[in-house]
């Protein structure tokens, strides 16, 4: 069906090739500009508000956060608060005569400048410049700079670190999170220091320590204002500033952010944070900018796609990859949650999300980052194993559908812990990352092992049917689409399941002491090959298609045509129970499948699937618009999957969504450079190769994108008649062009 998107905002950021341009202040859309202006560094993440704080009266969500701990993404103190006042009147963005901000994704940068004018006709000039560092991910950093445009004389600056301001609840939208620093975080100890201050929070039910601490970096001689604020979960430091018409004047800012698991030596992690900051102020403002353009400048070396003849798409490439980059764990003890470090959207939560389409494009862009997020699942191997004992399981390991810290974090198991393919999403992954990749070393200390554990689980959970001729069937299962619900053998869990056990297989054969390490006896291996050989994958002969699941073409189809607007997405307005009885879906479930197979699946019965099923799906899911564009590309319909792709590339610029004020959609982001790369060039990675197949729309021109395949770089150029491959770095490589084998030497091209 049409997809259920939202208008683009009147007020989205202009247009422009590497920079998000915010060129006028309107309040309706400051909520969602922190969003969209956000920082973050895979570690440590901040919204992008107003360093004086939100106008009054207006909708908005600050936060600060770090990646992971326990059941939560951590809330944390703000330490950007930075505000002045001239002649005691609080300079705000009330009094503007003009107002730009910019996000520059060259270099992780968010810019702003803007001139107020006093009741008494005083002008001033502020430029700030913040980021958070990439090779200190501790660290945020801020410089203000202020101009008197029509005056001389002094001005006060005020610098917090505040851990009391409010948090965000919507009420009516289970996709909110509830998060706030009351709910995180007990205060234990806080002081000021010299041009500073420092506080240290316990993090509620996990006992894990967080200490910031700031330092403000003033021209000599400036006064400090006595008496300092200081509050329970606030700080402050007032200075004096004398300023002279037209010279400009610079302060820094420097916060760090240190995190220490429960038992730490508090006075340890103290010392740790305070030794970071004074790295920071050794290394100055200068040098701390350079390491950040010299970090991006390397990531989009190898990562950037480039769009020829839209601006519009290209801006929103690049900044779905900018935010991957943003919200990554880079630590192996953190993941990517679905919105990433930027807002409380799903309360900072891991899905299989991350598997299914982030790994497979860091596979391919950063695969030592790809490695981590596979890293930090093998650090909650344990918990999966007691996740499964826990679901009865007498063998094997489940993860949990929803998580931080390993545990189960959904309370509603129709549409949470029923979705066992959360193991066969991350054995995708494994899969995704290894062809990619060649890693030998992940493979023998860490993914096989996940295998292994994964594969068990599904012949405690399947049986084979004697009813049914001995077929191997898992029944009670929920699978990708979220409006159909504990079903019996639902065709993406059990293709799915089929193409990890094959692939566990082959590599135990291929590498028996795996299997003697990893106690996989001949007869178990025996047992997942004739589960593979002997899975059901329920098909309708009458309507030659795959059944959804066992149930799913017996069920009433939804009333479409009597479903307005206003309705979606269903489940704000619909009980769960009225969706389940219905064909109808949230997102892509069998097209998914048939994508992710590749070319185990036919052509032709991929384009029946998808003739079915697109027009059962509301699209209510971000995940689905980049899945069906790569389908419909697959499949022939280019029309078709331009309109998909063009849906998902700016979804949370445009906010199509209309949610995206709590968080951007990171899988949506990951899922749109596989429409460009998968889809439109035609790149896939296979057990005897890398494949290339472009089938471009005209009206996007050329796309030019970097591969790392093996240890070897590559630079594909595909424009709608031709395509051009170049090997920058690595030994010569065989890949397959439109399916005939093609040599590539280092500095050639074809």
């Amino acid at each position: 069906m049409t997809t259920q998107a939202q208008p683009p905002s009147e007020t989205a950021l202009a247009l422009a090739a590497w920079q998000l341009p915010d060129n006028d202040y309107r309040p309706a859309d400051y909520m969602l500009k922190e969003t969209l202006l956000s920082l973050g560094n895979g570690y440590l993440g901040t919204r992008g508000s107003f360093e004086e704080g939100a106008p009054a009266g207006v909708p908005h969500c600050e936060g600060t956060y770090l990646n992971g701990d326990n059941h939560k993404m951590l809330q944390v103190a703000n330490g950007k608060v930075l505000r002045v006042s001239v002649d005691q009147q609080s300079v705000n963005i009330g009094g503007a005569l003009s107002h730009q901000r910019q996000l520059d994704m060259q270099s992780g940068v968010l810019h702003r400048n803007w001139i107020w004018q006093s009741q008494s006709g005083k002008q001033l000039q502020l430029q700030s410049r913040r980021f958070i560092s990439q090779q200190r991910p501790q660290l945020l950093v801020i410089e203000l700079t202020l101009t008197a445009l029509n005056f001389s004389g002094p001005v006060t600056l005020s610098s917090a670190l505040d851990a009391a301001y409010a948090g965000y609840h919507k009420a009516d939208d289970p996709r909110v999170g509830v998060m706030s620093i009351a709910d995180s975080l007990s205060l234990r100890q806080q002081a000021l220091l010299p041009q500073g201050g420092q506080m240290l929070h316990q993090a509620k039910g996990s006992d894990s320590w967080v200490v910031a601490c700031w330092q403000d970096q003033l021209p000599a001689a400036t006064p400090s204002l006595p008496p300092a604020i200081t509050a329970d979960n606030y700080l402050q430091q007032e200075y004096q500033l004398h300023l002279e018409q037209g010279k400009p004047l610079s302060v820094h800012k420097l916060v760090v952010y240190q995190h220490a698991a429960a038992g730490a030596d508090t006075a340890q992690l103290c010392q740790q944070a305070q030794q970071t900051l004074q790295d920071a102020a050794t290394a100055g403002f200068n040098t701390l900018m350079t390491e950040q353009q010299q970090w991006w400048q390397q990531f989009w070396q190898g990562a950037d796609l480039e769009i020829a003849g839209d601006l519009a798409l290209q801006q929103g490439i690049r900044f779905n990859l900018f935010s991957l980059a943003q919200s990554a764990g880079r630590n192996g003890q953190s993941n990517i949650a679905a919105k990433g470090l930027t807002g409380p959207g799903y309360d900072g939560h891991y899905f299989w999300d991350t598997e299914v389409y982030v790994i497979p494009v860091m596979s391919l862009l950063q695969p030592g980052l790809a490695r981590q997020l596979l890293a930090h699942r093998y650090s909650q191997l344990p918990a999966a194993r007691a996740r499964a004992r826990q679901m009865s399981h007498q063998r094997g390991a489940l993860y949990p559908w929803r998580t931080i810290g390993g545990e189960e974090c959904s309370a509603y198991f129709p549409a949470g812990t029923a979705q066992y393919h959360i193991n066969a999403a991350i054995a995708y992954a494994i899969r995704s990352y290894y062809l990619a990749s060649g890693d030998r070393d992940f493979m023998a200390s860490m993914g096989m092992e996940m295998l292994v554990e994964t594969s068990r689980l599904w012949l405690e959970l399947g049986f084979f049917n004697p009813r049914a001729g001995g077929r191997f069937e898992i029944h009670q299962v929920t699978g990708p689409d979220e409006y159909t619900a504990i079903v019996n053998n639902n065709y993406y869990t059990n293709a799915m399941v089929k193409l990890q056990l094959s692939f566990c297989c082959e590599l135990l054969t291929a590498e028996p002491t795996w299997a003697n390490r990893l106690g996989v006896s001949s007869e178990e291996l025996a047992k997942w090959q004739q589960a593979a050989s002997q899975m059901y994958l329920p098909y309708d002969s009458e309507l030659q298609i795959h059944a959804q699941d066992d149930s799913f073409l017996q069920k009433q189809r939804w009333d479409f045509a009597n479903t307005p607007a206003e309705k979606y997405p269903l489940l704000l307005h619909f009980h769960p129970l009225v969706i389940y009885r219905h064909q109808v879906l949230k997102q892509a479930d069998t097209v998914l499948a048939n994508v992710l197979l590749d070319d185990q699946i036919s052509p032709a019965q991929k384009a029946r699937d998808l003739a079915y099923y697109e027009p059962l799906t509301t699209h209510d899911s971000s995940l689905s618009a980049c899945i069906h564009s790569i389908a419909f590309a697959e499949t022939g319909d280019i029309t078709r999957a331009q309109h998909f792709f063009g849906d998902s590339a700016r979804m949370d610029l445009d906010n199509h969504h209309g949610n995206t004020e709590v968080g951007v959609h990171i899988a949506c982001m990951a899922g749109s450079w596989l429409s460009l790369v998968q889809g439109f060039a035609g790149v896939r990675v296979r057990a005897d190769g890398l494949y290339l197949a472009p089938k471009l729309p005209p009206q996007l021109g050329q796309l030019r994108f970097h591969l790392q395949y093996q240890q070897r770089l590559l630079r594909i150029t595909v424009t709608a008649t031709e395509a051009r491959c170049e090997l920058l770095r690595g030994e010569p490589l065989t890949l397959y062009l439109h399916g005939q084998p093609v040599t590539l030497t280092t500095g050639a091209h074809l």
